[in-house]
């Protein structure tokens, strides 16, 4: 094979990719819109999770919204012909909408590694750790930072109840999800409840 056809097979990929993406933001486009009409948006490609799709939804009071969501997610709601993907991407921004009467764009990025952390600390794991608290009372919650088997920082949650096993989450998954206008409590409460329903506890 020369070289030639490895650049011509290379363009033909990034191609069929380019085009994939652009089926996958214009279906999501489609399915916010019965909901608002408003709707416009952009694709972002993040150096650890690849691309992901902004939508910017602006209501009849003409405040705008923002909310990101990850190819993944996206391509599994659309996997079986995108029946309840609409209603299920509208959810976030009717959520926005309670919380943020006037308007909520993304937030920008943090100045620093240290404001980041004060981030992450301060905001996201409190919010976290409240939710799930919140959630499940009065059984009691365990939580703490720790390093997966590749050493990236993550969250452990668990049931004092359940000491055999824990849910684990990527810290940059978590704060990702809060720089999309997502609420990363929402993951955390699935995987608790399904770790539940694992061991039967009532």
């Amino acid at each position: 094979m020369n070289n030639d056809t490895t650049n011509t097979n290379n363009n033909d990929n990034t191609e069929v990719w380019d085009s994939l993406m652009k089926t996958i933001f214009q279906r999501g486009l489609a399915a916010i819109r019965p909901f608002f009409p408003n709707v416009e948006g952009l694709i972002v490609t993040d150096e650890k999770f690849g691309q992901i799709f902004i939508y910017r939804v602006t209501n009849d009071f003409k405040k705008s919204y923002d909310c990101g969501f990850f190819l993944r997610e996206l391509a599994e709601q659309f996997q079986d012909g995108g029946r309840d993907a609409g209603e299920w991407m509208a959810s976030f921004f009717y959520e926005l909408m309670k919380t943020s009467k006037g308007g909520r764009e993304l937030p920008g990025p943090h100045e620093s590694e240290e404001k980041e952390e004060e981030f992450i600390d301060h905001v996201l794991f409190p919010h976290c750790l409240g939710a799930v608290s919140e959630e499940f009372s009065p059984l009691r919650i365990t939580g703490k930072r720790g390093l997966d088997d590749n050493l990236t920082p993550v969250l452990e949650l668990g049931f004092m109840d359940i000491p055999t096993e824990k849910c684990v989450f990527p810290i940059h998954y978590l704060y990702k999800m809060m720089q999309l206008n997502r609420d990363p409590s929402d993951t955390l409460l699935i995987a608790l409840t399904k770790l539940r329903q694992k061991h039967v506890v009532e």
